[in-house]
C-alpha cells in the first residue's frame, strides 16, 4: 500500500519547496494534506524535514545569543605577531 501510495504522490523534487514554505508561511488545505501524504510514505522527506527543523531552531536560538553584541574574542600580542609575520615572509 505504502510504495502504491509513493508512486501516486507528488515526487520529492516538487515536495521539498513545499517544506520550506511550510517553515514560512502556514499552506492552503491542499497544500498540507499534499505535504502530509507524502510525509506518510516517504521516509527521506519526513527525515529532511525533520533536520530543516531542527538547523533552523539551532540557528534561531544562536542568533538570539549574539544580538547581544560582538563577542569580545581577541587575539593575543603573540598570535598577532606570529600572523603578521607568516603573512611578510611570503
Amino acid at each position: 500500500m505504502r510504495r502504491w501510495l509513493l508512486r501516486r504522490s507528488q515526487p520529492c523534487v516538487a515536495m521539498v519547496p513545499l517544506m520550506s514554505q511550510s517553515l514560512d508561511r502556514s499552506l492552503a488545505l491542499h497544500e498540507r494534506l499534499k505535504l502530509k501524504l507524502h510525509l506518510l510514505v516517504c521516509v527521506w522527506c519526513a527525515r529532511y524535514l525533520k533536520q530543516v527543523r531542527l538547523l533552523r531552531t539551532l540557528l534561531r536560538s544562536t542568533s538570539v545569543s549574539d544580538e547581544s553584541g560582538p563577542t569580545s574574542v581577541s587575539l593575543t600580542a603573540e598570535a598577532r605577531e606570529r600572523i603578521s609575520q607568516s603573512l611578510f615572509q611570503k
